[in-house]
């Protein structure tokens, strides 16, 4: 079939489809909006395809947006006509609720990194986009990293400019790829004096094993593996912006508390 005869999919269709890839693999389009509204959008919109999948997936996003924002149709007495009951997906409940505020982001030549609000779980989501300019995203990679540990990598980027060591955080899902046990790794490193850009930033997923009480470790090669450098002056510019926010949403509490 060739991408420009590519039939005009329905709502339902579009609902049911399931995504071949990336961080909703395995997901129907209807549960990814659920969970990340913006991302459906993203792929109706922005997204550049660069093969027949692509635009077929292209294609289910922008009709299962324009199946939301369409008014229901009315009868000549203005009732709304009873609908045949439709068999798809339900969203998870406060789905919308699961959408992560923006702390900060940064951009580079080939990625993004958002720095994401999950406070109200104690994380701090680092979402990492690997992209090529003219043919939109590559592949994304997530990580959930606990506000304890983001307080002490800010404070050093932000007031110290540099890194005394080397941090690693394993994290995971007993069932987040395709049901089986997913991996993801937070690595950041400061190479040292000398470099243009020190501080790297990376995060990788991929097939994870559970080990003891429920922790996730790599089982194999990972399967996204995105990294960002930055120069010293980015770094520092993001650390004060995410140890900011931070010292912000713990005043925002104490007030709460004492209330």
């Amino acid at each position: 079939m060739s991408i420009h005869t590519i039939p005009v999919p329905t709502f339902d269709e579009a609902a049911a489809f399931v995504l071949p890839f990336d961080k909703f693999q395995g997901k129907t389009l209807a549960q990814a909006h659920a969970e990340d509204p913006a991302y459906v959008r993203w792929l109706a919109k922005q997204m550049v395809p660069r093969n027949e999948l692509g635009h077929r997936i292209k294609a289910m996003a922008t009709a299962y947006l324009a199946g939301l924002n369409q008014p229901k149709k009315r009868n000549g007495n203005g009732h709304t006509p009873a609908q045949k009951p439709v068999s798809k997906p339900s969203p998870a409940p406060d789905a919308e609720k699961k959408t992560h505020p923006r702390i900060y982001t940064q951009i580079t030549r080939s990625a993004i990194l958002h720095i994401e609000d999950a406070l109200a779980i104690g994380k701090v989501r680092l979402f990492m986009i690997s992209y090529q300019r003219g043919q939109g995203a590559k592949a994304t990679a997530a990580h959930y990293l606990d506000v304890e540990d983001a307080r002490v990598l800010a404070f050093d980027l932000a007031v110290r400019g540099a890194l005394p060591a080397r941090f690693t955080d394993y994290k995971g899902s007993p069932t987040g790829l395709n049901g089986q046990p997913l991996s993801r790794v937070f690595k950041l490193e400061d190479r040292g004096e000398g470099q243009r850009a020190p501080i790297v930033f990376q995060v990788s997923q991929g097939p994870g094993e559970v080990v003891g009480e429920g922790a996730i470790k790599p089982a194999g090669k990972p399967t996204v593996e995105i990294a960002m450098l930055l120069t010293r002056w980015q770094a520092r510019r993001l650390g004060h912006a995410l140890h900011s926010y931070l010292q912000a949403w713990d005043a925002a509490r104490l007030l709460k508390e004492e209330r």
